[in-house]
């Protein structure tokens, strides 16, 4: 992977709005502040092996406070064991320098699909493999994640912080894709600038004649989180559909960039 994607990747993960304007079950939202892009030696980051997308965002947020005025890197990726046990993992602790205060943060990154069949807002947030809910990660969050900071097997991997001295924080930075007729919907409990694109069962795409008309990029997963600046190269709808296809057959949602002269769009395509 090279530095340019690296870069433009870290900057999606950058630019990407936190899911929630106000605190979570009583945790707030780390406070990302703005840092100069401009002074920053992005062959610095570096990402030499095959790791999973989340990893790779645990990665750009140790970059983004390295490169902070405002924050120092104290601890990150804390394995708590017991008994050859794994209870959790701590993502990061770090030292909030404005606030003079340890601040202990849990890092999410997700995309997430809108399904107007279910109840609540909240529950109504789903991976596009329908295989993660947003409902499921909070609830880990609040009963997990964030009480372990507490338990007293932790205290030993913590004994140079000052527990007494510590806030929690979530930085929960989302991409969230809705049926075209409900795109411009305001909602009530998430970040309205999370809306990031549109998405459509396979079945309604290859019957949709309309979608015949855009050029296509598929992305490669590590980049949905960069911009279209990456791309040099467009197909036609017949050049996607092969790829589109293949994903389907392996019950995966791909996401593709479609564009025509009126507009660019982000687009899943779900298998179901």
């Amino acid at each position: 992977m090279n530095n340019i994607n690296l870069k433009e990747q870290f900057l999606g993960f950058y630019n990407t709005p936190s899911l929630f304007v106000n605190d979570i079950y009583g945790i707030g939202n780390f406070e990302f502040d703005k840092i100069d892009l401009s002074n920053i030696n992005f062959l610095n980051l570096e990402i030499k092996e095959q790791i999973p997308l989340g990893k790779r965002i645990e990665r750009f947020f140790e970059f983004y406070i390295l490169n902070s005025n405002r924050y120092d890197l104290i601890l990150k990726n804390i394995q708590v064991i017991e008994n050859k046990h794994t209870l959790g993992e701590i993502d990061f602790i770090i030292f909030d320098k404005k606030y003079k205060e340890y601040v202990h943060v849990e890092l999410v990154y997700k995309y997430y699909i809108y399904e107007k069949r279910f109840s609540k807002e909240l529950g109504r947030y789903i991976g596009p493999n329908r295989n993660d809910t947003l409902i499921k990660k909070l609830t880990k969050l609040k009963n997990k994640q964030f009480p372990l900071l507490f338990r007293e097997e932790t205290k030993r991997y913590l004994s140079n912080i000052d527990l007494n001295n510590i806030k929690q924080k979530l930085c929960f930075k989302a991409n969230l894709y809705y049926l075209e007729e409900d795109f411009n919907n305001s909602f009530d409990f998430i970040n309205n600038g999370c809306k990031k694109g549109i998405y459509i069962k396979y079945k309604d795409f290859i019957e949709n004649d309309s979608f015949r008309t855009y050029e296509y990029f598929m992305p490669h997963r590590f980049d949905w989180v960069s911009s279209v600046n990456i791309v040099d190269s467009w197909f036609s709808y017949e050049g996607i559909l092969e790829m589109i296809e293949t994903c389907h057959n392996l019950k995966t949602s791909p996401l593709v960039w479609i564009r025509n002269s009126n507009s660019l769009n982000y687009l899943f395509i779900t298998y179901q």
